[in-house]
């Protein structure tokens, strides 16, 4: 069983980045269709595996009230991003969180 610690470094870790992808495919969306097919695909497939990170990991985290005060203020800063991000998430085809984006 993982202890405290431990909880909050994979919650931390997961927030960072799922922080990362956000900012990352803000980044990529202006250049998207100038990318080869092997970029587009490593970026959607790393895309993939954060919001597996979000479904599996930092949303039953937080339902659960196993983040600290910090974490929650990340995790719902986190949510708001997504919901802007959608536009270009879709545009990207990547897959939507199937979370709900409301805290």
């Amino acid at each position: 069983m993982a202890t405290t610690a431990e909880l909050k470094r994979s919650i931390d870790l997961n927030l960072d980045i799922v922080d990362f992808e956000i900012e990352d495919i803000s980044e990529l969306a202006p250049i998207w269709d100038d990318e080869p097919d092997d970029i587009r695909a490593a970026e959607e497939l790393s895309w993939n595996s954060t919001m597996s990170r979000l479904r599996l990991d930092l949303d039953p985290a937080y339902r659960s009230g196993q983040m600290t005060p910090e974490q929650v203020a990340r995790y719902r800063a986190l949510l708001v991003r997504l919901k802007e991000a959608l536009p270009i998430i879709e545009r990207l085809g990547f897959a939507k969180p199937t979370i709900s984006l409301e805290p």
